[in-house]
């Protein structure tokens, strides 16, 4: 029988660590760096441009190869950017938050348990593979398959079609914006993941998932 709860998972930065993908992003932007002997600081220059991309992906689509694509197209005159180191670099950097198998396997027999994520469809089959956590997934639904990303309610609304549109929903995600406003636009319940405690307007800010266990477990919230 279907559950008619439903937990809703970011991927990046909430499922894994932010020091991994930081640090598997780094990896690849290092091999270009070389490749290409480019001087100064390529990371904060191709993050800082990367982030304009982002907002106005909201505007008109692009999946996240693409725009790193167009970045260091525009930022260098580089048109080989490395897609498949891009993608093991991930593969083999990408950690888990060290509690969320526990958690998993401890919520999925009474929630079903959908990704809702802004990656692309290679990036998260990929990874999802490598991390061995594919199983535990009911649905994932990517934006590159909805061709929306969060904040637009497409990619939420796709998500509770696949969960055959549960009465209760919590979000976990790590973004204020595209995680948290979005959801909470859809009348989710919200936890933020956030390693900072920075201002939000989720539910509650969590920063494992031993206390996502504990809110769920003993606020009666489901």
């Amino acid at each position: 029988m279907t559950s008619d709860k439903a937990i809703f998972l970011d991927f990046s930065n909430t499922i894994t660590t932010v020091s991994s993908e930081n640090n598997s992003i780094k990896k690849w932007l290092d091999l270009i760096k070389e490749k290409y002997q480019i001087n100064g600081d390529m990371h904060a220059t191709f993050a800082k441009k990367r982030l304009a991309k982002l907002v106005d992906r909201e505007k008109k689509f692009r999946t996240f190869m693409q725009i790193n694509h167009d970045v260091l197209l525009e930022l260098y005159g580089i048109s080989e950017i490395y897609e498949e180191e891009y993608y093991r670099f991930h593969e083999e950097n990408l950690r888990l938050r060290p509690d969320f198998v526990d958690f998993i396997t401890g919520v999925q027999r009474s929630f079903q348990i959908i990704m809702v994520t802004d990656a692309d469809n290679i990036y998260t089959d990929r990874t999802l593979s490598a991390l061995g956590i594919t199983r535990y997934f009911d649905s994932i639904i990517t934006a590159e398959k909805v061709g929306a990303p969060k904040p637009d309610s497409r990619i939420f609304k796709s998500a509770l079609m696949a969960a055959h549109n549960p009465s209760r929903v919590v979000f976990i995600g790590d973004s204020e914006r595209r995680d948290i406003e979005g959801a909470k636009n859809m009348k989710f319940f919200t936890l933020k993941m956030d390693d900072d405690s920075g201002p939000t307007i989720a539910d509650r800010t969590v920063h494992n998932f031993l206390e996502v266990s504990r809110i769920i477990e003993t606020d009666n919230l489901f």
